[in-house]
């Protein structure tokens, strides 16, 4: 039973429904438990640089709160769905999560309903009743040790889709229309729960923004162990070390845009990235501190360090900085998924840091030992640093194999979705740090196969990558100024972006600007001053010319994972 105290506030009469007699829509296959609503003024909040959200304050808004439980799961779930009290624009957008969290919290809704949107998130049950962190991945294991499946089913699509139901149910009664165009927003998270909403529920939404998707999700998380098996088992570097080699690999990228501007604009670099990673033994580097000692097999593992000035590289350190980029494979040399990408910071994924007896430690990086832990191995006592290059060959498989159905395969078919007149926008980093790009430029391309080449692609689903910038934002390049507002323009007016318009402002004052092209098109300088987006073209640069025609290999009915495992070998 869904319970609702009506009442009248003070702006009441300008609705159709007053915001306190809002009342529980029917979701089928769920209970709707409680319905909460009230007004709430003035409110602000600070910026959110995530989703390019700057501070807002003086917000006014009907704030409702829906609780409801899937028949026969064990899930508690809650929708909070936003109204703007003043100037509502007529749409609606519904904003993703991040990491293991189905949504980013109130904080995401705040710029959307300072800006006329009616807007809405989900938890998707993932805090158990509002007790814990999404981030720990707790909520996946039930009492008894087994694995709470009706929870994955919320994480991965289903919740996505309850929360459209009720927003715009609620919509309805409180301003006595539907929204007349729906939004998905989203990045990380966010940006795979986008591509997962256009193949399973492909009519809820007229466009998505998914930024720096977290596509094949099972192989993702497996992967970005690697970096931490990778030094537990050869050697822990020091960090001057890898820095020198981002330098190095950068270096090698940015010249072929035609600039040395310190950006790699160029996506042929880093789909077939060749570099000599011996190139570097026999280099001094200054270092603030290094390794003192080595284990008893030689390495610098867990080693106490002492100040220093100098490093001279050795082939020891190039083989581990090699694997780093190359990625994980399997015993026989099989690609298993991308490493760190050329030019891209290691700190995120080949942590390291200083522990209390003043060793290097590798670190994991704490939400993919979360999915290992609780998810893929149902034991949250595991202890990830210990896994060998054989015990992570099999804790990867495991983790494709029973967790693709829900976050690999659906993220393939867009053929509903281009069928429904939705549009996909997305765009990633090309320096971020958790999520190489080859994955996004894949996963195009496998579907640019789909589709017959860019063409019939281009009419639904756009891609830009944007040249330095990190996961979802940061880093040293321009990132996109609004592409949500480029969206709303391909939906509403036909207006299909080519290119979008990206900035960067440095801690001095220095602007540099970059239209992003439409991919497979690349950045290409034609003189001028670097730091302006004037000096820059769009080509079709060495192998994106022919990716531009596509293959015209009809693959519907193959798995994104087959799909890119077949396109990952035929790249390198």
């Amino acid at each position: 039973m869904a319970f609702s105290s009506c009442h009248f506030g003070n702006v009441q009469q300008h609705f159709s429904t007053p915001c306190g007699c809002l009342v529980a829509p029917v979701i089928e296959g769920a209970e709707i438990l409680r319905i909460t609503a009230a007004e709430v003024f003035n409110a602000s909040h600070p910026s959110f640089p995530v989703l390019q959200a700057p501070e807002v304050s003086g917000v006014n808004f009907c704030n409702v709160t829906v609780s409801l439980r899937h028949h026969g799961a064990d899930d508690t779930v809650f929708v909070y769905v936003w109204l703007p009290l003043r100037g509502w624009n007529g749409r609606y957008q519904a904003v993703g999560g991040g990491g293991l969290s189905a949504g980013l919290g109130d904080r995401s809704l705040m710029h959307q309903v300072d800006n006329g949107y009616a807007s809405s998130w989900t938890e998707a049950g993932l805090t158990l009743n509002q007790t814990i962190d999404p981030t720990t991945a707790i909520w996946a294991l039930k009492e008894d040790g087994s694995l709470n499946e009706d929870l994955l089913l919320n994480l991965s699509w289903r919740s996505a889709h309850d929360m459209a139901v009720i927003s715009k149910d609620i919509i309805k009664q409180f301003y006595g229309a539907e929204p007349e165009y729906s939004y998905w927003h989203g990045c990380s998270q966010g940006g795979r729960q986008g591509y997962a909403v256009a193949s399973k529920i492909p009519h809820a939404f007229d466009g998505i923004l998914a930024i720096a998707p977290m596509l094949d999700w099972p192989r993702l998380m497996a992967a970005e162990l690697w970096p931490m098996v990778v030094m537990n088992n050869m050697g822990i570097p020091p960090p001057c070390l890898l820095e020198e080699y981002r330098r190095a690999t950068l270096a090698a990228c940015d010249q072929p845009d035609g600039a040395i501007d310190g950006l790699i604009s160029n996506a042929q670099c880093i789909r077939k990235f060749a570099f000599d990673f011996g190139s570097l033994v026999g280099k001094s580097i200054t270092c603030d501190e290094i390794p003192g000692g080595t284990d008893t097999k030689g390495r610098s593992k867990h080693s106490r360090l002492m100040s220093a000035k100098t490093l001279i590289v050795n082939s020891t350190h190039s083989a581990i900085v090699r694997k780093l980029m190359e990625g994980p494979t399997t015993a026989d040399g099989r690609v298993l998924w991308h490493g760190i990408a050329p030019g891209t910071r290691f700190d995120a994924l080949a942590n390291i840091s200083k522990n209390d007896r003043g060793s290097y430690e590798a670190v994991p990086f704490k939400i993919a030992e979360n999915w290992i832990k609780h998810i893929v191995l149902r034991n949250p006592t595991y202890d990830v640093a210990s896994m060998s290059f054989t015990e992570f060959e099999r804790v990867f498989n495991e983790s494709v194999e029973t967790q693709s159905r829900l976050f690999g395969d659906q993220e393939l078919d867009l053929l509903p979705f281009s069928q429904s007149g939705g549009k996909l926008l997305s765009w990633t980093g090309m320096s971020d740090r958790y999520n190489s790009p080859l994955t996004l430029m894949r996963y195009y391309e496998v579907v640019q196969d789909q589709f017959g080449g860019t063409q019939a692609l281009d009419e639904f689903y756009r891609l830009f990558l944007a040249p330095g910038v990190d996961h979802c934002c940061g880093g040293g390049g321009p990132a996109p100024n609004n592409a949500f507002k480029a969206l709303v323009h391909w939906v509403e007016d036909g207006n299909s972006p080519d290119v979008l318009p990206a900035a960067r402002i440095a801690e001095d004052g220095i602007v540099t600007s970059r239209n992003l092209c439409r991919y497979p098109r690349e950045s290409a300088y034609r003189g001028g001053d670097i730091r302006s987006a004037d000096s820059f073209e769009c080509k079709l640069l060495g192998i994106s010319a022919g990716l531009e025609k596509g293959h015209h290999r009809q693959t519907c009915a193959i798995s994104f994972a087959q799909a890119l495992e077949d396109r990952t070998v035929a790249l390198r």
